[in-house]
């Protein structure tokens, strides 16, 4: 009689014990994903309101540039040819900055492909690391 009282006693304790696993797993879960969630919106709002200033800081420039050469022409004080090579060097600047821009997305989206491989390592290794593990400690049982 003894020995079923130990046994049902040790498969109680191990059922806790897997509960308060399952229960720590859970909240851990529930942490990240939160904070991943969180941090995820806060990026795509970032990216939207880069790309607005980007379209804005484009559409602003051009309609500066042409109203420039529009007031200047319009009152002889410059004509369009001696101002077209300050408004290129301009573009060129600006040009160059959309490219780094540009650079800059390549470089997060590499990383994110990158951030996407390990996780799907993880996860597709987690549970065969896992059944090993629970293997080991059978073994080190007997």
């Amino acid at each position: 009689m003894s020995s079923a009282i130990d046994k049902d006693q040790t498969n109680t304790v191990t059922k806790e014990n897997s509960d308060d696993v399952l229960q720590t797993f859970s909240k851990s879960c529930s942490m990240v994903y939160g904070k991943i969630s969180k941090k995820q919106f806060e990026y795509l709002q970032a990216i939207t309101n880069l790309q607005e200033d980007m379209l804005g800081s484009c559409n602003s420039l051009v309609k500066n540039q042409v109203n420039l050469i529009e007031e200047y022409s319009k009152y002889g004080k410059v004509y369009k040819e001696q101002i077209m090579p300050a408004i290129e060097a301009v573009n060129r600047t600006v040009e160059s900055y959309l490219n780094y821009l540009s650079f800059e997305y390549d470089l997060i989206l590499a990383r994110m492909l990158f951030h996407h491989k390990i996780l799907t390592l993880i996860n597709d290794s987690s549970p065969k690391l896992t059944q090993l593990y629970l293997e080991w400690i059978n073994v080190l049982k007997k």
